[in-house]
């Protein structure tokens, strides 16, 4: 691993991903794409730390090693090439080191707490996972952090990390978790074990619920985005993600259970349609 250059190591976990997160980067001029590609290689073997552990004690292990790392990072002695990469923007931007806590604390959330009773206590994790990454990218793009850019980088994040939760059901529920609130299931008289059976229609008002939910952050981040193309241009990459995500729900929409028998995608020519929109949209 240290015979590889820091910048090398994070480009290579990014190409091996094949993540829109990383398709997004492309988008940036070389210095904040790397550094995009430094943090987004962070946030996955964070999140690795904990989903490919082969037990619960090796988890906790893992993330102690990314909490001691996160210190070193600041201090400018990271031991990790993907730390080597990532701590000069950190200090560079002045990219607070809580967010980056916040993230490895969501992804610890996953070893103890399998199941959310409402949409606020979910929203807890959805900050932390998803919002928290978004916060770190509005320095890494150059936005400004007033207050309205904040906190539409939040309602993205939640509203992306909702179509997650959407899309990914039964992958979720084989590993145990259950994001969907349980509140929202009682509501419509259901249980975790129509979601093991997903051949009911009494399912689809339940999934639009979410769905509808979802929509309503999108929509609420995207009446927040800047007017003026200047700095709109600045969120390029994020709006990028945020269109390609939205039309992944919009694709679950057309037919809420497809999420049980795959995972829903897009097309490569919707993608190209999404990145021409987008381009059009902060350009002209």
């Amino acid at each position: 691993m240290n015979s590889v250059h820091p910048q090398q190591y994070c480009h290579d976990v990014c190409a091996q991903s094949g993540s829109n997160f990383v398709f997004a980067a492309r988008f940036l001029p070389k210095k904040r794409r790397e550094a995009l590609e430094a943090f987004y290689a962070f946030c996955h073997l964070v999140d690795d730390a904990v989903d490919e552990a082969p037990h619960k004690e090796a988890a906790q292990e893992n993330l102690r090693f990314w909490k001691n790392e996160l210190e070193h990072m600041y201090q400018n002695s990271a031991n990790h090439p993907v730390g080597k990469a990532l701590a000069p923007k950190l200090s560079e931007w002045k990219i607070p080191k809580q967010y980056l806590a916040e993230i490895i604390a969501g992804c610890e959330m996953d070893l103890t707490k399998h199941r959310y009773e409402t949409f606020e206590e979910l929203k807890l994790y959805c900050y932390r996972v998803a919002s928290c990454v978004g916060l770190v990218c509005l320095y890494i793009f150059g936005v400004e952090t007033t207050e309205r850019n904040l906190q539409t980088a939040v309602e993205l994040g939640l509203a992306l990390q909702l179509t997650n939760i959407l899309r990914d059901i039964s992958e979720d529920l084989k590993r145990g978790r259950v994001y969907l609130p349980q509140e929202d299931l009682k509501q419509f008289g259901l249980s975790e074990t129509d979601l093991k059976t997903p051949l009911s229609e009494q399912l689809l008002p339940f999934l639009q619920q979410q769905i509808d939910r979802a929509e309503r952050l999108f929509a609420e981040a995207f009446s927040h985005l800047p007017h003026q193309k200047r700095e709109l241009k600045k969120w390029l990459p994020a709006l990028l993600m945020a269109h390609s995500y939205h039309s992944i729900l919009q694709k679950i929409a057309e037919n809420p259970l497809k999420v049980f028998e795959e995972k829903v995608r897009i097309s490569k020519g919707k993608k190209i349609k999404i990145i021409l929109g987008t381009l059009m949209k902060v350009s002209f």
